[in-house]
């Protein structure tokens, strides 16, 4: 949804001075910093020149809301339209990367790297009309209709600026322009600075657990006792857990970065919250020998949020606690209700953060030169996550060290709801009453496992053999629909990757065939994004697992087909 802002006449190359005008302030009032504003002016200046040479003039119209290709993102909009000839040819204009010779400005390509979105709308003899967006800075709250009308009322008050001051705001803006290029030069060359380090870093970090895993076998391979057996399975088991982290946490921050996170929120007490955090961190903290104390209030506190998320966040911040904290310590968790926001701060004794790095540790990719061994430090990224995590629910996070052996404490900070709102929205989802379910025997599939990675594929079938499935393996897609012919597989099992064609062409090979068994195809792939999983869907396959495939996920799902 759209709200108009207001409309200017573009008649004239002098009224290109409101035109900036103009722009700069729903700039301004909107929140764009020097640069989005800079580019916004430039913008929708340069096409609505564009309107008076090619056009004759025409109307230039602000409006705010959502954006057109950004989920749940607002922006700013100026539409530009004129009753000119048209661009007859449209594609050729867009495509040129810079003026034709003897034109000024910087044209319709220039414009559409300037802005967030850029849409042309043109017909031979029926003008044209081009719509600019620039997006709203990151956590803008959503605008009420009310807000609008009060900035409305700002706008209108604004006194409009004459041909010498426009060309003296251009200056300035000039300036500032430069010195936030300046500013972004120098972010862009630490954040490479930090990725570099963080490849190498990574690289070092994947191969620690790969080690322990390639000697655990080769001990297995070698016929290691019955009793040593056991231990070189629980570190296999351990250092792949290990690897699962880090592929998450690497999935998480992406997600996050991209704004591909969807919560699900739901009102909860935040004990249920600190609970599950601890729970989820329970292995690590008997590891290093530690307790755990919580402090709450006598009254409970409730908070709209995503549960599986905020535990992830207390999960992750209680989990560095432990980590970091060298010697069996106490660990310190405490709720406050400060009115309308709930305050929870986890403090541990351990190394503490140098304050030199104290204003970085939410930064991606950074990582401090600590007293504890290089096995002991993540990727860098856990504090992003829950950084961008809180702040999408609305809230703060902060970390606060005396410095380096003086411990950390880490500050949460969520918006709550009222008592009478809780009671109302927990009361909607009342807990069922635990009933003992009937034993059913598992229901037994004839599968077709496809992978090119042999051993995957090996071990898998290997895996559902035991537990009473008949499988047959394909390493390609021509093998899997030949074995097909002869094998009337109820489920199928398939790759996405593969060396000869798609898993995708697979399925819907397999499914297009007749026969009195249609299958039920399962898709794995080491993509998990949402474009992977709605091509799988639309190509046939009923269910979606991302690599490495969790079998007991996979057994259940075979048991209720």
């Amino acid at each position: 949804m759209r709200h108009r802002i207001l409309a200017t006449p573009v008649s004239s190359n002098l009224s290109l001075v409101a035109v900036r005008d103009r722009s700069r302030q729903i700039g301004e009032l909107f929140g764009l910093d020097n640069l989005q504003r800079t580019r916004f002016i430039t913008a929708v200046s340069e096409i609505a020149r564009n309107a008076v040479q090619f056009g004759g003039g025409g109307m230039l119209t602000f409006f705010v809301g959502d954006a057109t290709d950004a989920g749940d993102t607002q922006c700013v909009v100026a539409q530009i339209s004129d009753k000119g000839p048209g661009i007859a040819n449209l594609d050729a204009v867009l495509a040129e990367s810079a003026q034709r010779p003897g034109s000024a400005g910087v044209g319709m390509p220039g414009s559409r790297r300037m802005t967030d979105g850029f849409f042309v709308e043109s017909q031979p003899g029926k003008g044209t009309t081009v719509t600019l967006e620039m997006y709203l800075p990151r956590g803008t709250a959503r605008l009420s209709v009310r807000s609008l009308g009060e900035l409305v009322d700002q706008l209108t008050l604004r006194k409009p600026q004459s041909p010498v001051e426009e060309l003296e705001q251009q200056n300035r803006e000039m300036l500032l322009a430069l010195e936030e290029l300046r500013r972004k030069r120098d972010e862009l060359e630490e954040a490479d600075l930090r990725k570099n380090e963080f490849l190498a870093m990574l690289a070092h970090e994947l191969r620690n657990p790969l080690a322990a895993i390639s000697l655990s076998l080769e001990l297995e391979a070698r016929g290691v006792a019955e009793s040593r057996s056991e231990r070189t399975f629980a570190v296999i088991g351990r250092q792949t857990a290990q690897l699962s982290r880090m592929v998450e946490d690497l999935l998480d921050v992406s997600r996050l970065t991209r704004g591909k996170v969807e919560l699900q929120t739901e009102v909860v007490s935040v004990n249920t919250l600190i609970d599950g955090g601890v729970e989820m961190s329970a292995a690590e903290i008997r590891r290093r020998g530690h307790t755990v104390q919580v402090e709450y209030p006598a009254q409970q506190v409730w908070v709209r949020v995503d549960i599986a998320r905020l535990k992830q966040v207390f999960n992750n911040i209680i989990h560095n606690a432990a980590r970091y904290s060298a010697q069996p310590d106490r660990i310190l968790i405490t709720v406050t209700n400060l009115g309308g926001e709930v305050e929870i701060a986890v403090t541990d004794h351990g190394i503490g953060i140098d304050p030199g790095m104290l204003p970085r540790v939410f930064d991606l990719f950074a990582q401090a030169t600590s007293g504890i061994g290089r096995q002991d430090a993540g990727l860098g990224i856990g504090l992003t996550v829950v950084q961008r995590l809180v702040q999408d629910h609305g809230g703060s996070v902060s970390a606060h060290s005396d410095g380096v052996g003086r411990g950390t404490r880490v500050v949460v900070r969520l918006p709550t709801v009222n008592e009478s709102i809780a009671a109302d929205e927990v009361a909607v989802h009342p807990v069922p009453a635990v009933e003992a379910e009937p034993q059913v025997a598992p229901v037994l599939h004839k599968v077709l496992v496809v992978d090119d990675n042999r051993d995957s594929a090996d071990a898998l079938a290997a895996l559902l053999e035991i537990h009473g499935h008949e499988c047959q393996i394909a390493y390609d897609g021509a093998t899997a629909l030949k074995l097909a012919e002869r094998f009337e597989a109820t489920v199928g099992v398939v790759d996405l990757g593969l060396p000869d064609m798609s898993g995708f062409d697979v399925a819907k090979t397999l499914l297009a065939r007749g026969g009195e068994v249609r299958p039920t195809l399962v898709a794995l792939s080491g993509y998990s994004t949402e474009t992977f999983r709605e091509d799988a869907a639309l190509a046939g396959f009923s269910h979606f697992f991302a690599k490495p495939v969790p079998i007991e996920a996979l057994l259940a799902y075979l048991a209720d087909q």
